[in-house]
């Protein structure tokens, strides 16, 4: 077993206090927006004596990963473990099938394209699931056709789009959003959110309506000196989705989504691959969005767990790479971290438990390698989390 500490992520999205307090650190008045526990390239666990997750790996990986996940993900752990703390709405985004992440990262790999200009950070898909910590709020896929007209419908300056939706359908609609110029943008969303910016601030629109989240997201763009972009008109075409505390949601390949307020954990396959289709001030690549994108319609649900013998909750995915399993242990419950055949990553939600003779506290993490096994003692009531491949 080896404890571990991660790599906090300060995009500008990012809470200020919520991950420095799980953490037992001071809030340094910078964002703290993701806490990566895992061995990516852009952000590798390190144990207590300094060495590298990866580097621990890299010393023997069939021994601490086992020969079937180093045949199919070479020689890498194949999930990627993250906390966020959400405070501004993420960009508008969608991640690649593991074929499509392989053709995009050779050609921009022979391109020399900049790190700045590049869609494909590594060679890997990046399905992902959250679950929420708090009340969370995302947008996750497009919306049926009558919501998504009938929310254009509510503005006078939308009615062409209206109309250009009802005509052409989904697809063509999203094209054509995203080929207007930022003057066309402008003359159709600054009327909107000027009209309702003081409804806005007086809490007089519900968050249940996309409007919040179209005229906050118009805020922070005015605030960034960002133009008015396609991802506030996505905003009202995509399902606006309310996940209560404990709630998973999963997303696979092609799904459009955005966080946009709250707390959770997620849990993904290893990798950093995103093309974002509006919504912020990073790379919006229109061209590969296009590409990647999923044009369906789809109803919005929560992943339902697996009740396991041991207490646990269970969430699967239509993916291998990953699982996620939920422990609520009592105080005084005696617990095995059994060998599950997989490399398994433990991280402590809240509470305490005896370990080796030590206290790990919320915010702590152990990894452990395959055919490792070790018992614990919850000292409060505990919530485990439990990230390992689905193979």
């Amino acid at each position: 077993m080896y404890e571990l500490k991660g790599v906090v992520k300060d995009y500008a999205w990012g809470g200020y206090c919520y991950i420095p307090m799980i953490l037992s650190q001071k809030a340094e008045g910078k964002p703290c927006a993701e806490y990566w526990l895992g061995e990516h390239p852009l952000g590798t666990a390190v144990t207590e004596d300094g060495k590298s997750l990866s580097e621990i790996i890299d010393s023997n990986p069939v021994k601490v990963l086992g020969q079937e996940i180093c045949d199919c993900y070479k020689n890498r752990l194949p999930y990627l473990f993250k906390v966020l703390d959400v405070r501004e709405p993420l960009s508008i985004q969608v991640h690649p099938t593991k074929e499509q992440a392989e053709i995009g990262y050779m050609r921009e790999e022979q391109e020399h394209k900049a790190a700045s200009l590049r869609n494909y950070k590594d060679d890997n898909h990046k399905p992902e699931l959250m679950l929420a910590l708090s009340d969370f709020y995302l947008l996750h896929g497009f919306a049926n056709k009558d919501v998504a007209l009938a929310n254009l419908k509510r503005f006078d300056t939308l009615k062409s789009l209206y109309q250009y939706y009802q005509e052409k359908g989904l697809k063509e609609f999203v094209s054509y959003i995203f080929s207007q110029s930022k003057e066309a943008l402008y003359e159709m969303l600054y009327p909107i959110v000027n009209d309702n910016t003081q409804a806005y601030n007086e809490g007089k629109i519900s968050k249940a309506d996309p409007l919040f989240w179209l005229v906050r997201a118009a805020i922070r763009a005015y605030e960034c000196n960002q133009p008015l972009d396609a991802g506030l008109i996505m905003i009202l075409i995509m399902n606006l989705m309310y996940v209560e505390k404990g709630q998973v949601v999963f997303q696979g390949a092609g799904v459009p989504h955005a966080y946009l307020e709250g707390q959770n954990i997620e849990l993904m396959a290893n990798s950093d691959n995103v093309i974002r289709g509006g919504l912020t001030p990073k790379l919006v690549d229109v061209k590969e969005l296009l590409k990647i994108v999923k044009f369906d319609e789809i109803t919005p649900k929560c992943i339902e767990p697996k009740h396991l013998e041991d207490g646990g909750l269970e969430f699967n995915v239509p993916v291998k790479d990953f699982k996620l399993t939920v422990y609520n242990l009592k105080k005084g419950q005696a617990f095995k971290l059994a060998d599950t055949h997989t490399p398994n990553l433990w991280f402590v939600g809240s509470g305490e438990f005896s370990y080796n003779g030590k206290y790990l506290t919320q915010g702590s993490a152990l990894f452990q390698a395959l055919g490792e096994e070790t018992n614990i003692v919850a000292t409060s009531d505990v919530v485990l989390y439990k990230a390992s491949a689905a193979l």
